[in-house]
């Protein structure tokens, strides 16, 4: 018997602003960083069934994304702890279900996700490692233009470039980068920014 193939989407929202990634096999997957219209997401886990909800960077804006959508699925909704803070701007009733320590593992549709946790864009930012897939999630933390999110409230510069030099590039050259906005990278191709080194 064949193993599933693991499948790797990306959904840009409407204003082509954030990208939206489910990641799984045929039977189940995980969606990192939800966001825009709730209709929009749930096409590509209506003929599986949606086990997580990962954040990277949380935005207040799309806290009700992943509340709709943990409710049409039943998905976990995954959050770092160090970002209730920007949860509750936006809802400060219902809690994420699980907290996310660094280091923590989840099996979902045939693929392993580790999370790093990567404070600087926000204080609970995480990225997620898919060894597998030789894949990073990185949310607005790392992306095409070098590190991101830097306007949002709770950003930190210097936290944030050590946070990527500690927990993103000492995975392999090869790793590709898929962010929360643009274009994939590789990890390689950003480890040669001189702005990391400054």
């Amino acid at each position: 018997m064949q193993p599933a193939q693991v499948t790797v989407e990306c959904v840009v929202t409407s204003d082509g602003e954030h990208n939206v990634w489910f990641i799984g096999d045929d039977s189940e997957c995980a969606v990192i960083d939800p966001a825009g219209a709730v209709g929009d997401l749930l096409g590509h886990c209506d003929a599986r069934r949606l086990r997580a909800i990962l954040w990277t960077t949380l935005r207040p804006e799309f806290v009700g994304t992943a509340i709709s959508l943990a409710a049409h699925t039943g998905a976990v909704t995954y959050l770092h702890t160090d970002d209730l803070v920007l949860w509750r701007q936006a809802e400060p009733e219902m809690r994420p279900q699980s907290s996310v320590p660094n280091g923590l593992v989840l099996n979902i549709g045939g693929v392993r996700f580790e999370s790093i946790h990567t404070p600087g864009i926000s204080p609970g930012a995480i990225c997620w490692h898919v060894p597998a897939l030789s894949a990073v999630f990185t949310g607005e933390t790392l992306g095409v233009h070098g590190l991101g999110g830097l306007g949002l409230p709770l950003s930190d510069r210097s936290r944030l470039m050590a946070s990527i030099r500690r927990g993103l590039f000492t995975l392999s050259s090869q790793t590709v980068v898929h962010p929360g906005r643009g274009v994939d990278t590789r990890i390689g191709t950003q480890r040669w920014d001189p702005r990391f080194w400054s």
